[in-house]
């Protein structure tokens, strides 16, 4: 006699349970990020006409830059996926060389993403200037709604990142400044090609749009891994916030609540994800962009 579909149900409930927590999981994810590896750099490298021909950049070395990036998120404990990181890697290279600026992280960690933006910048002959406490996360300010972690969690002491940047990446393009946010990027004079942010807190976000933004290039991009969270990601979409601050329209955000398409099939929200679904994209938005609605027919 043939099992229940109601049993069967329900041991395909329990199976995907023990599914998403067992260690086929991380296992799947690298597999796939192995096995994408070939049409990743296609598209986003190799295939990509819009990175700028002067930086003279032959496939072999885009293929190498990749497998580097990747061989990094495996001996590094990291946020953001290889493919995120090939991503900032080709917009950097479409910003041409003529160009003045600098390449700045905020929130290192253990410097899996800073090693990476460094081989970036080693390519396209920028610095690398990366800004983190090396302390883990601050105390909260008031209001701020994430701002639910320990005090010293996701700590990477400087000495750990460094040594990680000169395992995985280029340690001669890098500028390490160390200091809470708030007292290290009003001195930030450089300026910014691409400012890749992952900073956790909404003080902090605040901190370095503040203080950064002003020194982005008139095409210059900002990522930030912390898509998965819309009311974070609205600061990006604020006409106060912009208003008040740079008397400016919003400039959008591209990836908000997804990820920009690097295929790590995240489908969220993030309070209710499991794996194998794996939010390790980015977003971004540029400095030339607007997010700001202006289509309002008579009498609407």
């Amino acid at each position: 006699m043939g099992t229940s579909p109601r049993v069967r149900y329900r041991r395909y409930r329990v199976w995907r349970r023990r599914f998403a927590h067992a260690k086929l999981a991380p296992r799947l994810q690298s597999w796939w990020q192995t096995l994408t590896f070939v049409p990743t750099v296609l598209y986003l490298l190799i295939l990509n006409p819009r990175i700028d021909p002067a930086y003279r950049l032959s496939w072999p070395r885009k293929v190498r830059l990749a497998l580097r990036m990747l061989r990094t998120t495996r001996g590094v404990q990291t946020a953001t996926s290889y493919k995120a990181h090939v991503v900032m890697a080709a917009k950097l290279l479409e910003i041409p060389p003529e160009v003045e600026g600098v390449v700045v992280e905020c929130g290192c960690f253990m410097g899996g993403s800073t090693a990476n933006l460094s081989l970036a910048c080693e390519a396209v002959g920028r610095e690398l200037i990366a800004y983190d406490s090396f302390e883990g996360l601050p105390s909260p300010r008031e209001g701020d709604k994430y701002a639910r972690g320990e005090v010293g969690f996701l700590r990477g002491d400087l000495e750990v990142v460094m040594e990680n940047v000169h395992r995985f990446g280029a340690i001669d393009r890098c500028t390490f400044r160390k200091g809470w946010f708030g007292d290290t990027l009003p001195y930030h004079t450089e300026p910014i090609v691409l400012l890749f942010l992952d900073v956790d807190y909404q003080a902090s976000l605040d901190d370095c749009i503040r203080n950064l933004w002003p020194h982005l290039a008139e095409k210059g991009y900002l990522f930030t891994d912390e898509y998965v969270l819309l009311d974070y990601c609205a600061l990006f979409w604020s006409e106060r916030y912009w208003r008040t601050h740079f008397d400016a329209a919003p400039p959008g955000l591209i990836g908000a609540g997804s990820g920009v398409g690097v295929g790590q099939y995240y489908l969220g929200p993030v309070e209710e994800w499991v794996a194998p679904q794996d939010p390790a994209s980015v977003a971004y938005t540029r400095k030339d962009f607007s997010g700001h609605w202006e289509y309002y027919p008579e009498g609407s």
